[in-house]
């Protein structure tokens, strides 16, 4: 399958100043306007390497072998040293950061409840984030069955 157009090559071929024949496997994932898709693959993997990859694969896989190839080369060319890694540590991260929050929530909601109150008082703030536990502990709630006593609940939770 050659390009889009009869008269233009893909970009694979624009940018290796070669002619797009018509069995190139470069032309179905990388159209002649999206030139800065290939430089980035090409530049990071190669387009040997990237010729190797796509010939290895089954033609129904290769579509998604080139979008994942242009995400991790854009990727790295943003963060050489992270690449897409980076991001998803990045996610990791904010991931536990909620499941925190939400733990502290409950943990609020809960000592309302053994408290009997309906609502909590206006003045009464919320677990901030500096106030949740540390990332090397746990971020799930234990499934101990303990109750919170007014003397035990943090000074601002006490009833007056």
């Amino acid at each position: 399958m050659a390009s889009s157009s009869s008269n233009s090559p893909c970009a694979a071929c624009k940018f290796l100043r070669r002619k797009c024949q018509p069995e190139c496997v470069f032309a179905p994932y990388f159209p002649p306007d999206q030139p800065q898709k290939f430089a980035n693959v090409h530049k990071v993997f190669g387009a040997s390497n990237v010729t190797k990859l796509l010939n290895e694969l089954h033609p129904h896989q290769r579509e998604d072998a080139v979008n994942s190839l242009a995400y991790e080369a854009d990727m790295r060319l943003r963060d050489p040293v992270y690449g897409c890694v980076g991001v998803i540590s990045l996610l990791q991260h904010q991931l536990c950061k909620l499941q925190m929050d939400l733990t502290c929530a409950k943990s609020e909601l809960s000592k309302y409840q053994n408290l009997g109150i309906e609502k909590p008082p206006a003045s009464v703030q919320f677990c901030s984030r500096s106030t949740a536990q540390p990332l090397s502990r746990s971020i799930f709630p234990s499934r101990s069955t303990t109750t919170t006593t007014t003397d035990d609940a943090p000074k601002e939770l006490r009833r007056r």
